[in-house]
């Protein structure tokens, strides 16, 4: 339970980080028009990972649960981040593309 609260905390402020504009980001995505609402998807991306996992927690911790739905609760906090980052990734990936084309 202990490291489901360490990893939502650095989550989280690394989450705030990003939007605040400072997140390490590839070398490729640096420079553009474009690069600080990036940072700031990344930033949102993992705030929607850390305050689930926190929430998780503070919902769980002193209970019984067995380690599979554990487990499943897990994956049912990080799902909707996943799903976010996959989308605004490929969206981020594609303006790269079309930049390296032009």
């Amino acid at each position: 339970m202990q490291v489901i609260l360490g990893l939502g905390i650095l989550w989280t402020l690394y989450g705030i980080a990003g939007i605040a504009g400072f997140q390490v980001i590839d070398e490729a995505y640096k420079h553009r028009d474009w690069t600080a609402d990036y940072i700031r998807m990344r930033g949102i991306s993992w705030l929607m990972l850390g305050l689930p996992m926190l929430l998780l927690y503070l919902l769980v911790s002193g209970r019984d649960l067995n380690r599979l739905l554990m487990c499943l609760l897990i994956l049912l906090c990080g799902t909707p981040s996943l799903i976010y980052t996959v989308v605004k990734e490929r969206a981020y990936k594609r303006l790269l593309r079309e930049e390296a084309d032009c």
